[in-house]
C-alpha cells in the first residue's frame, strides 16, 4: 500500500468477539485522504507474536496504531 497523507486519524477496539484478547485485538481504523476520502478498516493484532497479520498495510498506519495500542495498555512488554 503507497504511503497516504492521513487526516482525523482515530481508533477503537472491537472487543467481545472470537478468540481471547489475549490470543489477538482487533482494531478498527478511519481517517480521511488529502482528497478528502474516507478509509477505513480493521488490522489484527497477534500480542504473542508482537506484530499485525493479514494483509500488508501503510507503515504510517501501522506505526500509529502501535502507538495507539502502546498508550492503552494493550500491548505486553517483550521479553527479552
Amino acid at each position: 500500500m503507497a504511503s497516504l497523507a492521513m487526516t482525523n486519524l482515530t481508533f477503537g477496539f472491537f472487543d467481545d468477539s472470537g478468540p481471547s484478547r489475549a490470543n489477538r485485538i482487533l482494531l478498527f481504523y478511519s481517517f480521511e485522504t488529502e482528497e478528502h476520502l474516507a478509509r477505513s478498516g480493521i488490522l489484527h493484532y497477534h500480542p504473542e507474536e508482537h506484530r499485525f497479520v493479514g494483509p500488508r498495510h501503510d507503515r504510517e498506519l501501522i506505526d500509529a496504531a502501535l502507538a495507539f495500542l502502546a498508550s492503552s495498555g494493550r500491548l505486553r512488554e517483550r521479553t527479552l
